[in-house]
């Protein structure tokens, strides 16, 4: 009766104040993933929580983790820093890696079996045998990723298999959770719903925290009781609102700029193209210029993504690590 007479003063302040217009942060900014997932007495729990939901075979027996330092550096200097989103270690064999996806990047699947390999080689000192810990990668994504556009559902695991369907070995697994295949709810519908199971529930959850409201705040289940109390903006403080305002500027600069370099990659890889395959001719010449239209199309879309969140003034590394150029590419694109 304690914590509702809480929350209804809270609905009844938010009301008056006029001030606050996020009830929730959205978890799908840097500030709040971190937020619900790295930070607070109760982010371990949710994030083992999460983690148990989707690889339910590897860690089905877990009740704790550690969060561990994000940085991976090469053996050698020449080799490329990793820096990720979150990292966990469930016990001495166990590791999990987690990854938000907060704009279409380059080559993100491709990207993620990277990471998940620089921990597999960080995980072994010279001299031990071969016996690797249990890998596992969560890919958070906003949209579907274009090596499961064919599939059917939100979430799809990947394993090492033999060309006959055989696992050869269950310690490297890989899950891509789309959030892009989840509608956005209405205030008030997220209490109500009965869910098929519990990764719809988190899909959901993180698909909509950030525009519910105080009535669909879950009363039954604690973990997920947890998210929305941790996630009330209110409970912010005046520096730590700041800073999530500045996350979400960056995440909507980022979101913007991807929709801009989309459409005018698109743009000019059709036009590149149709010209290529009026002058080559008929059926041939048209699919040879449609194709090469594509890939230029696709590589300037990037480019003009590098683009606009440089003069949006982001971070170079940040920008490397969304557009997929290098450094020395981005140097250039900065001279032009």
């Amino acid at each position: 009766m304690k914590k509702q007479n809480e929350l209804k003063e809270l609905e009844t302040e938010q009301s008056e104040n006029g001030k606050e217009t996020t009830i929730y942060i959205n978890p799908r900014t840097d500030f709040g993933f971190k937020r619900l997932f790295m930070e607070g007495l109760k982010a371990e729990v949710r994030l083992l929580d999460l983690l148990k939901t989707f690889f339910p075979d590897s860690l089905g027996g877990a009740t704790h983790l550690v969060v561990k330092p994000t940085e991976l550096l090469g053996d050698i200097e020449s080799e490329k820093r990793v820096v990720l989103d979150t990292l966990a270690f469930i016990d001495e064999k166990t590791r999990a890696l987690i990854e938000m996806q907060r704009a279409q990047k380059p080559l993100f699947v491709q990207r993620s079996i990277f990471y998940t390999c620089r921990l597999v080689s960080k995980s072994l000192k010279r001299g031990e045998d071969y016996d690797i810990p249990t890998i596992l990668t969560l890919c958070i994504t906003d949209r579907t990723l274009p090596e499961f556009a064919d599939l059917d559902g939100f979430f799809h695991l990947v394993q090492l298999r033999r060309v006959d369907g055989k696992n050869i070995s269950e310690k490297i697994v890989l899950g891509y959770l789309d959030l892009s295949k989840f509608a956005a709810l209405n205030p008030g519908q997220m209490k109500d719903m009965q869910f098929s199971d519990r990764q719809e529930k988190w899909g959901y959850t993180l698909a909509n925290v950030g525009q519910m409201e105080l009535q669909d705040l879950s009363q039954e289940d604690e973990v997920f009781r947890s998210v929305f109390e941790d996630s009330m903006h209110q409970k912010l403080t005046d520096m730590e609102k700041e800073e999530y305002k500045k996350s979400v500027l960056e995440y909507e600069d980022v979101q913007a700029a991807v929709q801009y370099a989309r459409e005018q990659g698109l743009e000019q890889g059709l036009a590149r193209g149709l010209e290529q395959g009026l002058e080559q001719g008929l059926e041939q010449g048209l699919e040879q210029g449609l194709e090469q239209g594509r890939e230029e199309g696709r590589e300037a879309e990037k480019r003009q993504l590098a683009r606009n969140m440089l003069a949006e003034g982001l971070d170079p590394a940040i920008v490397a690590k969304i557009s997929g150029l290098t450094e020395e590419e981005l140097h250039n694109l900065a001279r032009e």
